[in-house]
């Protein structure tokens, strides 16, 4: 049963009362301005989307924020709230409640986590969802069971795997003009392709920044954690054309500058460069802290921070969106994931490769052995699959995970 409108309050002030103890949870390093302005924006979109007053549009991972920002709404990525709900240590539940509900433990741990959260009443209503068709072929399928729930519309965005197809943009670029269009008569927003224009100069603006921090991560040694950098995918997926997501990607590279002509390491003594792909356990920071403290292996980098697309025209804010979707480089053909992943290892000076494969995910499960196989072609570097979960903690052996990880470290220090 979808949650009451008297029952808002009571959930706003439980989530900023478990942001409130994450903020306050001791740390092994000392956070970045920017990282901290990033949590509490987060935060505050969180919490905005339990307002009466707000029209909320849930979304998966890859539809475009911007449209939904263009119609004065909140983009609501949904995944990220079981990513948050682990870091605070109230996913079990959530996992469980799905698990009972008849749901398999091989499934997106993420997904199952968002269903225990909306069996369990603790999720914000929708006005309307968008899915799109990658990375995961589990988004769309848990969609139509929200929509179903929640009695709002589904909009659905198929992305073409001939990603270099002219007719390809077309296809996607129609798709997201009437899928706003849709959006905006269900939410009852009014659609101004001005509005729309100025959110894309501010993707823009703040794509400039963060590919400039991200430059900036190639020096050596490293200025930045991976532990801290790889956090920032959440903000990504939902913060494009926001002016605060401007700001923070600034933030992020004056710091990033200070850092590197201050000669500041965010690894003293760095031995090794990490090149790490897919996302991380969030349900505790022990995997990064343990390469990166103990064993002085920095993440110097993670595939999902590439910045794959140029400048947006917002002139022609439809193709532009749809040109930035398909230069992703997780979909199309692996071969095209394994160039992104040379060029990567190749331009941030990477010793070795993690590829992080959770048992759920399909799409990277499937991808690990084929892009193992083909970066043996293009660069001379260890690639090490890690089997572990991003969401469920309950599989997770501190000490198992350390003995593999060694075991790889090992690897690097006999080619050193």
């Amino acid at each position: 049963m979808a949650v009451g409108e008297t029952d808002r309050k009571k959930q706003r002030q439980y989530f900023s009362q478990q942001f409130q103890n994450r903020m306050r949870r001791p740390r092994s390093y000392p956070p970045l301005g920017a990282s901290q302005a990033r949590e509490r924006t987060v935060y505050k979109l969180f919490m905005e989307s339990f307002r009466d007053t707000s029209a909320v549009i849930w979304k998966s991972t890859f539809v475009p924020s911007e449209i939904i920002y263009a119609l004065g709404a909140v983009p609501l990525y949904i995944e990220s709230f079981s990513a948050v709900a682990s870091a605070v240590d109230i996913c079990p539940a959530m996992l469980d409640a799905s698990e009972k509900h008849g749901f398999s433990r091989d499934s997106c741990s993420f997904l199952r986590g968002v269903l225990g959260a909306s069996l369990k009443g603790m999720l914000p209503r929708p006005d309307a969802l968008v899915s799109s068709s990658y990375y995961c072929d589990g988004d769309p399928k848990i969609f139509d069971i929200f929509a179903e729930k929640y009695k709002k519309p589904h909009f659905y965005l198929q992305v073409p795997f001939m990603t270099d197809e002219e007719w390809s943009l077309d296809i996607v670029a129609e798709q997201l003009e009437e899928i706003t269009v849709e959006l905006a008569r269900a939410t009852g927003r009014v659609f101004s392709r001005e509005k729309l224009s100025e959110i894309i100069n501010n993707s823009n603006e703040a794509c400039r920044y963060f590919q400039q921090a991200m430059e900036l991560r190639k020096n050596v040694p490293s200025p930045m954690l991976g532990c801290e950098a790889i956090d920032y995918i959440g903000s990504i997926s939902q913060l494009w054309g926001s002016r605060d997501f401007v700001r923070i990607s600034r933030h992020l590279c004056e710091e990033l500058e200070e850092r590197v002509e201050k000669g500041a390491a965010a690894v003293e003594n760095e031995q090794f460069r990490l090149l790490w792909c897919h996302l991380r356990p969030y349900y505790n920071d022990e995997v990064f802290h343990y390469l990166e403290f103990q064993h002085r292996a920095v993440v110097a980098f993670e595939n999902i921070n590439l910045i794959t697309w140029e400048d947006m025209d917002p002139q022609r804010p439809f193709q532009s969106l749809a040109k930035k979707l398909l230069t992703n480089s997780g979909i199309g053909s692996y071969e095209r994931m394994t160039q992104w992943i040379a060029s990567l290892v190749r331009d941030y000076t990477i010793d070795g490769v993690i590829w992080m494969a959770p048992w759920g995910c399909r799409h990277f499960n499937s991808l690990s052995q084929l892009v193992k196989d083909g970066l043996r072609k293009e660069v001379d570097v260890p690639f090490f699959i890690l089997d572990l979960e991003c969401i469920d903690k309950r599989n997770y052996s501190k000490e198992q995970v350390r003995t593999r990880l060694d075991a790889f470290i090992e690897v690097l220090e006999g080619r050193k």
